[in-house]
């Protein structure tokens, strides 16, 4: 009796202190979001409930990735100089060891046996963990292709030769990030009459999946037009494409001189930042149309829902639930297309500005994403 009731308080002790764990984990990356991710944090309102705490998970992994470079913020920092110094002498860089951190985390994440409690130390990997204590659907091939893509980006210096190249990252990133939250939606206790709803229609599920690949990509070419001052300041690096700024006569050190403020003569200024402009513009077509491209297949996947529900008349399960879904689109193919309404923001602002990335209206908080997503999640548009 008495050995009986000390094992039962010993696992009530450990269940609890998973409770623990767990409840700091989210707190962390609620605070971290918060204060450096807002678009993310604000889109998770309307994430079902169970998933939120893994979809902000999967925000945030993607907000402390990006922060990796090779040793610091500045190029002439301490930490960058001894990263410097070590890939020269090992063979490897501070970036090489965080990436591997990551990396390594992320195959503890998916390969011990969910159902343990211990603490991995990192809020990101708790919480995704717990996502697959679950049973959510996480993929760690789409963790391993953004770790890539990333990587690769630091070791190309940031730079682009085209604005195809950007989509590339893009896809490589981004629209990882979207793959992701699409298939934890679509986990089985989440939504099985929409796990029904696309098994009747490959054409449906090409369309929400082509939707996210697009938004990733116009996700990544406004994030390199808003990354340009930051990274021209920071890292002495030019994110825009070269062929671009070839074709407009905009050198790379003109531009890096104009960002880090070395350029004195205001004739030289007005020239610069007017060749700037065109190129910005010209880079922006591209995002703008991954957008409007993905509307256009938002339209015909609600006409496919409605095809497939008119040719699935008996089947009570779809019946029944898509008398809940607003506009015909359910919530679950819905919401993982919200991200993308932060970039159209961003677009229409840079349109009005005039595609000046000086104008002060673009350092400006977006204070219109509350209002924006609660508007379009209602109209299912993006």
């Amino acid at each position: 009796m008495f050995v009986s009731r000390g094992r039962y308080i010993g696992k009530r002790l450990f269940s609890s202190n998973y409770q623990s764990i767990l409840h700091n984990a989210q707190e962390n990356v609620n605070q971290l979001l918060e204060s450096n991710d807002r678009s993310s944090y604000i889109l998770a309102q309307y994430m079902p409930e169970p998933v939120r705490n893994t979809f902000l998970a999967i925000r945030a992994f993607n907000l402390e990735v990006n922060k990796i470079n090779e040793g610091g913020s500045n190029v002439l920092s301490r930490a960058s100089k001894a990263s410097s110094q070590m890939s020269n002498t090992l063979g490897i860089s501070t970036a090489d060891l965080k990436f591997k951190f990551w990396s390594d985390l992320l195959l503890r994440v998916f390969t011990e046996d969910s159902r343990t409690e211990t603490d991995l130390g990192e809020p990101i990997a708790i919480l995704l963990r717990d996502g697959l204590r679950k049973d959510f659907n996480l993929d760690i091939s789409y963790f391993q292709k953004f770790l890539q893509t990333r990587r690769q980006f630091i070791k190309n210096s940031g730079s682009f030769q085209t604005v195809s190249d950007i989509c590339s990252y893009g896809e490589g990133t981004y629209s990882q990030l979207n793959y992701l939250t699409q298939g934890l939606l679509l986990s089985p206790s989440i939504s099985p009459s929409v796990i029904r709803l696309l098994e009747y229609s490959p054409e449906l599920q090409s369309l929400i999946s082509d939707i996210a690949a697009h938004i990733g990509q116009a996700t990544a070419v406004s994030s390199m037009i808003l990354g340009v001052p930051f990274y021209a300041q920071t890292r002495n690096q030019v994110t825009l494409p070269i062929d671009l700024m070839t074709s407009n006569d905009l050198s790379q050190e003109s531009l890096l001189r104009l960002c880090q403020g070395h350029v004195s003569d205001s004739t030289e200024e007005a020239q610069i930042k007017e060749k700037l402009k065109e190129v910005v513009y010209q880079t922006a077509i591209t995002a703008n149309d991954h957008m409007i491209t993905a509307r256009d297949k938002l339209a015909k996947t609600r006409l496919t829902i409605t095809e497939v529900l008119e040719a699935h008349p008996n089947d009570k399960l779809l019946v029944k639930q898509s008398k809940n879904w607003r506009k015909t689109i359910p919530d679950v193919i819905f919401t993982p297309m919200m991200v993308g309404i932060p970039t159209v923001l961003y677009l229409n602002k840079l349109e009005k500005c005039d595609f000046d990335l000086f104008n002060p209206k673009l350092k400006q908080k977006e204070w219109r994403l509350a209002w924006t997503s609660f508007r379009d999640y209602y109209r299912r548009t993006i």
